[in-house]
């Protein structure tokens, strides 16, 4: 009884021994069944990262092909877009210099017809000598209605003798001019009236006779010459008043009447002076300019912008 006792003992621990080295080598078998499984389905997961990869690779590939395509397109626009303004450049240069060329003998022609139309030297002067005569017989008729002024007699007389004492050499050069500028203001001042007077009529004659007669006095009309504007158009009345500042002298005439009225004894004669110096200047540059201008017009034309043209 004893040995059955402990041969049973060994035997329950050999199956107990037997039974964990079938659990043990069950094990094994289920962690190799369990293994095989996740080898396959690593497999798809390195598949779809290659596809990825293809798939990022073509994309990168296809935007660099559009980016190609786009900056090809971009390149024709450019050079399309170049070639085109050079045209317009082209067309415009080819455009100006025809421009260039019809302005030319246009104004060839137009200064054709200012010579021909331009009126000369001689009928001008004939014109404005007519027209000097008119204004002297006028203001002669006005001063005679004013009341004679005694004391302008006197100081004329004073000053014909003083100059024949000095041209006969009786008196010296320094009391000649000292009493000369005391004499002539006396006679300026004495003739304030009939300066005015002369003004006036001045202004009455070549300003608004002229306007009002479409450019032309009386000695014009007789000489058919007429007064227009640079482009051949009528003067205004603006116009007519500077040209006759310079010609026929109504700003040193008027000077010369403010200068007596408002300046002394002893300055007026050296004013005076260089006031008809200043006009007789301007006079004699507007005989040359109408005698050697290409175009006839003197200062006073330029000045107003006006010039005078021969008329049928």
């Amino acid at each position: 009884m004893a040995k059955s006792k402990e041969d049973s003992k060994k035997d329950i621990n050999r199956l107990k021994k037997g039974k964990v080295v079938e659990g043990e080598v069950l094990a094994k078998k289920s962690s190799k069944k369990e293994a095989k499984p996740t080898t396959k389905k690593q497999k798809p997961t390195q598949n779809k990262k290659s596809t990825s990869t293809k798939t990022a690779t073509s994309k990168s590939k296809k935007k660099e092909t559009e980016t190609k395509v786009k900056q090809s397109k971009k390149t024709t626009k450019e050079t399309e877009k170049t070639k085109a303004k050079k045209i317009e450049l082209e067309v415009k240069e080819e455009i100006q210099e025809e421009v260039s060329d019809i302005s030319l003998e246009k104004t060839i022609l137009e200064e054709r017809e200012a010579n021909d139309k331009k009126a000369y030297f001689f009928p001008r002067v004939l014109a404005y000598l007519i027209d000097i005569m008119i204004v002297t017989v006028l203001t002669t008729l006005a001063i005679s209605i004013v009341p004679e002024n005694k004391n302008y007699n006197t100081y004329l007389t004073e000053y014909q003798k003083l100059q024949s004492s000095f041209l006969e050499g009786s008196i010296d050069q320094d009391e000649y001019v000292n009493k000369t500028s005391e004499i002539v203001y006396d006679i300026d001042y004495n003739n304030v009236l009939p300066m005015i007077i002369e003004v006036v009529i001045l202004i009455l004659y070549f300003i608004v006779f002229q306007f009002y007669n479409k450019g032309q006095t009386i000695g014009k009309r007789l000489l058919r010459i007429r007064l227009v504007s640079e482009n051949d158009g009528d003067v205004s009345m603006n116009q007519y008043i500077l040209r006759s500042f310079i010609i026929p002298s109504v700003i040193s005439k008027m000077l010369i009447i403010a200068l007596v009225l408002f300046m002394g004894r002893t300055y007026y004669y050296y004013a005076s002076f260089t006031v008809q110096g200043i006009q007789t200047v301007l006079i004699i540059v507007s005989i040359f300019m109408v005698m050697y201008s290409s175009t006839g017009r003197g200062l006073h034309d330029r000045v107003a912008k006006t010039k005078v043209i021969m008329t049928d």
